[in-house]
């Protein structure tokens, strides 16, 4: 009976402390990556605004069967809706089956004659649970090299165009 006592006080302890643990993590978390690419914002918009030429430039995209109805995709267990989309900005609701949803915003920020910069950015707002803030490290690491790869692929298309 002392040993199950224990295991169960053992089991609350360590569960406190993970979730202690988890409220140095912050709750917004803001995952961006950015290109810089020679060329009109027109040939920019055509391959980011619209859902129906990300095939062009989405690795996943290619590789598995996207249904685009409106201005929502559904690929695998993601769906992407369009929300806003401005001259120099599209944002998107990006939601994953188990995940809290992404606010995605893609704009192009002009340097100078034709020479753009490329930003796109991911924030995702996860609640208090520990598993949700433990996840929220994965982001950078693995969302952040697939952005780089998906940029690049981008910018070739749009010079490729």
């Amino acid at each position: 009976m002392r040993l199950v006592k224990f295991l169960i006080i053992s089991a609350l302890v360590l569960a406190s402390i993970i979730t202690a643990i988890s409220f140095l993590f912050p709750s917004k978390v803001v995952v961006s990556r950015a290109i810089e690419i020679s060329a009109p914002a027109e040939n920019i918009a055509y391959y980011v605004s619209d859902l129906q030429h990300w095939n062009a430039w989405m690795t996943e995209w290619k590789e598995n069967k996207v249904t685009i109805k409106d201005s929502t995709a559904f690929i695998s267990t993601q769906k992407i809706q369009l929300v806003q989309k401005t001259d120099s900005s599209a944002r998107f609701n990006w939601v994953a089956t188990g995940q809290p949803p992404y606010d995605v915003l893609i704009e192009w920020l002009p340097l100078s004659n034709n020479q753009y910069v490329i930003h796109w950015s991911f924030t995702q707002n996860v609640h208090w649970y520990p598993w949700e803030k433990f996840q929220t490290l994965l982001n950078e690491k693995l969302l952040g090299y697939k952005m780089e790869v998906e940029l690049a692929n981008l910018k070739e298309a749009i010079l490729n165009k």
